[in-house]
């Protein structure tokens, strides 16, 4: 008898973000491995963070690690084919960037040398960020909002007093309506990778700014981008560098990351005396979340002791704390280790003519890539196509609470969709 009321109540609590999802896009790529020019150390784990973010709040999210330029362009490419008229759609990007003669430019991996004198082999070997743009655009997205970190010093070498681009930053740029841009940094500003070389927060300084603002409920994208701004510019004075954001907007309408608490607040009807309001608690996970994200690979038992105290009524992230503590105090295994990931420069890209470009097949590849990034050992004739399993290594992948979040958020939207 109670599995009815019981099932209504899922329905209830996963229609929002399955709702959102139908219309919420994100393309998210960070790049740590350059093959030509100076690597960078965070790129990755905040497109990691950001890419995690983005699907919790109900984005339907495609992750690159890595990617050349080919395979960056498939990938822009196949997330603007997923945008209809009227959606909500974020691009992030973590990594180099620069400007050439005021026009901004976003580096694959595989960006070859160049000195100066060689601009516009570099821009034809780079992905325009104004082009970027125009591909959501062109699509009827209802917002196109940008998010660059990628505001760091020019990867290429100076000869004597010239340089290919500017030294540092991007410019500022003039969107059209309906689009935001966000930058880590200000024009001619140098975003900070880390705080200092012992630095042990595993983001850089504006991602891990950027992401608990995220999961802040009823929270507009303006406002979200004073409050960043704000946290940056603190961040970096504490190692007296200069870094202010900078965004540039053009959205006509509301957007909100996180819009639940504005859509719940209904109008009450007109009255002589006022109703009390019941005051908004903020749910203490939020904050667990943050300091998770650097905590996860800490090797500090102490501050662990102190997570799990503080964040108690967070079962979850109590839990995690818990294994990691656990796993600090366990002796070293002396059986054989398992089998490394394999060393692969980049998640796959899907290639459309065997994936498909309708939602199921998208939907299917989604949650089948977050297996695949456990190495899972696929068995279907159609996975193993898509997805390399030579250097697999198990059928059992220990995905952590978020992945199995994650998963479970797939699977209904595909239940939801008839897949």
């Amino acid at each position: 008898m109670l599995i009815r009321p019981l099932l209504l109540v899922l329905m209830a609590c996963l229609w929002p973000f399955s709702a959102l999802a139908d219309n919420r896009h994100a393309l998210v790529i960070g790049i740590d491995a350059y093959d030509n020019v100076a690597s960078l150390h965070k790129a990755r784990a905040d497109a990691i963070a950001v890419s995690q973010a983005l699907s919790e709040l109900g984005f339907l999210v495609t992750t690159r690690l890595d990617p050349d330029r080919r395979n960056f362009n498939q990938a822009l490419s196949e997330f603007t084919a997923l945008i209809a008229p009227g959606d909500e759609a974020v691009f992030y990007f973590a990594g180099h960037g620069i400007e050439v003669n005021g026009r901004n430019y976003l580096l694959p991996a595989d960006i070859p040398r160049a000195s100066p004198g060689d601009e516009d082999f570099v821009t034809g070997e780079s992905i325009a960020v104004d082009r970027v743009l125009q591909s959501l655009q062109r699509r009827g997205a209802r917002v196109s909002l940008l998010i660059l970190d990628a505001c760091r010093d020019n990867p290429f070498p100076q000869e004597g007093t010239r340089s290919l681009g500017t030294e540092r930053g991007l410019a500022r740029m003039d969107p059209p309506e309906g689009a935001f841009i966000l930058f880590s940094a200000g024009t001619g500003q140098a975003a900070l990778d880390r705080l200092s070389d012992t630095d042990p927060d595993p983001n850089s300084v504006f991602t891990r700014a950027l992401i608990p603002r995220l999961h802040q409920p009823g929270l507009s994208i303006h406002e979200l981008t004073q409050q960043v701004r704000s946290d940056v510019r603190e961040l970096a004075r504490t190692v007296r560098h200069d870094q202010f954001p900078a965004y540039y907007d053009q959205l006509s309408g509301q957007f909100m990351f996180r819009p639940e608490a504005a859509q719940q607040e209904a109008p009450r009807p007109p009255s002589t005396i006022a109703a009390p309001v019941a005051p908004v608690i903020p749910d203490p996970c939020d904050r667990a979340r943050s300091d998770w994200a650097v905590l996860q690979t800490s090797n500090s038992a102490a501050a662990l002791e102190s997570f799990i105290e503080q964040y108690s009524q967070c079962p979850i992230f109590v839990a995690l704390a818990e294994e990691r503590l656990a796993g600090l105090a366990a002796p070293p295994a002396t059986t054989a280790p398992a089998p490394a990931a394999p060393a692969t420069r980049s998640v796959p890209i899907p290639n459309s003519h065997l994936v498909g470009s309708d939602i199921c097949s998208q939907l299917w590849y989604q949650r089948n890539l977050i297996f695949h990034n456990h190495g899972f050992c696929f068995q279907t004739d159609r996975a193993r196509r898509i997805f390399d399993t030579s250097h697999c290594w198990t059928r059992s992948p220990n995905l952590s609470a978020a992945e199995n979040r994650r998963v479970q958020e797939i699977q209904a939207l595909e239940r939801q969709h008839g897949c």
